[in-house]
């Protein structure tokens, strides 16, 4: 009989022997002896997560921008608007995280029709509007959101289940996140190259056949992998999931996440409203994820050797530094913000490694390897979460403190931008922090 996994051919791996001598303090889990994670397999499966991750950008920081600049859709409209969108996207995320755990045969099928589906939003988003703007960028939008929620959450999903060790956990970790962070390096570059060629709309919809044609070349060498490949966590009979376990790595990152969507939501208008420097936009954003390359690899290198809570929680106490220098940002000043992106950046390695890192972990301690794929989808909600938090706030509180984008605004609408871009991040993360060093002290993450 063959068991449910990740992939159509699998089967369960003979029992093993297991070892004590190498058992993390922070997990009391005994793990067997790992397998060596070849870097062929790393590729093959991490690369998936270059092209969902290309579409970050478009869909959560210039799609607003885009439709409030080119198409004159009020903030407060497109705040509302995006926060309906999160709502939805959140009811996405479990939705296809119950299928994965029904059906997990049909992981590969459903990450093609997460394909179809995110290509066809993108390209729809940034076309012209076959329905009033707002209208049209609910839907395209949501079709994106769908197709990006079918994609990620399998893709997380098997990857926490691939292995046992936490050493290899930070490994696949690192390695997805390195591929998801060159693509955003791709997309924040693109813009800034072919805007001046094509016009704005031009370079999106450039950016979308690329898109498209990357979805194309590494959906096969992705599922070619998942046809060989044997999970290592299976479902165990007569057992429980223990949710009750996940929920502090849930409300850390739930802080996280939303001390991160508001800087993402008002980075532009931060660049381009408060700098005066639109120029140096893609210089800034560059700067920022070139930044989280060498941080998630050091972050991931760190967490073989030492509990990954512990690393995260330093690294969340470093970016607080960061954010607290943008609190007196003034036009002008280019440099001061580049330092800010890198700092920040750095940072962010660790925010995107960890989490799926300790719940994979976690995941296998609360016994609930038969909802692995819900469990990974919570994270995907949080996400979502946080951008529609953050996007109802912040907007309709700028509009109200008189802001407007791309127009001359005055000192009071500018302090309101800044306090929202770096002070409510500030007060986020130092509570993340305070929650990770109560848990750790708990050993309750």
């Amino acid at each position: 009989m063959r068991p449910s996994s990740g992939s159509g051919a699998s089967t369960l791996r003979p029992a093993r022997p297991r070892s004590r001598s190498a058992e993390p303090t922070w997990c009391n889990i005994d793990w067997p002896m790992p397998e060596a994670l070849s870097r062929r397999d790393l590729a093959a499966y991490g690369v998936l997560a270059l092209p969902l991750a290309f579409v970050g950008l478009p869909l959560y920081i210039h799609a607003p921008d885009f439709y409030a600049a080119m198409h004159g859709v009020p903030l407060a409209a497109l705040g509302l608007s995006l926060a309906w969108l999160r709502l939805l996207d959140g009811a996405f995320d479990p939705i296809c995280g119950w299928l994965g755990d029904r059906w997990p045969a049909a992981r590969g099928t459903m990450i093609c029709a997460g394909a179809a589906l995110l290509g066809a939003g993108v390209t729809g988003l940034f076309s012209a509007p076959r329905l009033p703007a707002l209208a049209w960028f609910c839907a395209t939008m949501a079709l994106a959101s769908l197709g990006h929620s079918l994609i990620s959450v399998q893709l997380l999903t098997v990857g926490g289940l691939w292995q046992r060790a936490p050493a290899d956990k930070a490994r696949i970790s690192t390695l997805r996140e390195g591929f998801g962070l060159i693509g955003l390096i791709f997309a924040a570059v693109l813009p800034e190259v072919l805007a001046p060629l094509l016009g704005c709309q031009g370079a999106m919809l450039t950016q979308a056949a690329v898109l498209a044609i990357t979805l194309v070349t590494v959906l096969p060498v992705f599922l070619r992998w998942l046809g060989r490949t044997r999970l290592e966590l299976q479902p165990r009979p007569g057992t429980e999931p223990e949710w009750k376990s996940l929920f502090p790595l849930f409300l850390v990152s739930a802080l996280v996440l939303l001390s991160a969507a508001f800087p993402a939501a008002l980075f532009l208008m931060v660049s381009r409203d408060l700098l005066r420097a639109e120029d140096w936009s893609g210089l800034f954003l560059l700067t920022y994820l070139l930044a989280a390359l060498p941080g998630a690899a050091l972050a991931g290198r760190l967490a073989r050797r030492h509990p990954a809570a512990r690393i995260w929680c330093f690294a969340l106490a470093c970016s607080v530094a960061g954010f607290a220098l943008a609190l007196s940002l003034g036009p002008g000043e280019r440099l001061r913000f580049l330092l800010i992106c890198a700092t920040t950046g750095f940072c962010l390695g660790a925010d995107l490694v960890m989490p799926p890192a300790i719940l994979s972990a976690r995941i296998e301690a609360a016994r609930a390897e038969a909802v692995a794929s819900r469990a990974h989808a919570v994270l995907g909600f949080l996400s979502r979460a946080a951008l529609a938090v953050a996007g109802t706030v912040a907007f309709p509180l700028l509009e109200f403190s008189g802001f407007r984008p791309s127009q001359t605004n005055d000192a009071s609408a500018l302090e309101a931008l800044l306090l929202l871009y770096a002070g409510v991040p500030i007060a986020l993360r130092l509570g993340a922090v305070a929650a990770l060093v109560f848990l750790l002290r708990r050993n309750a993450i």
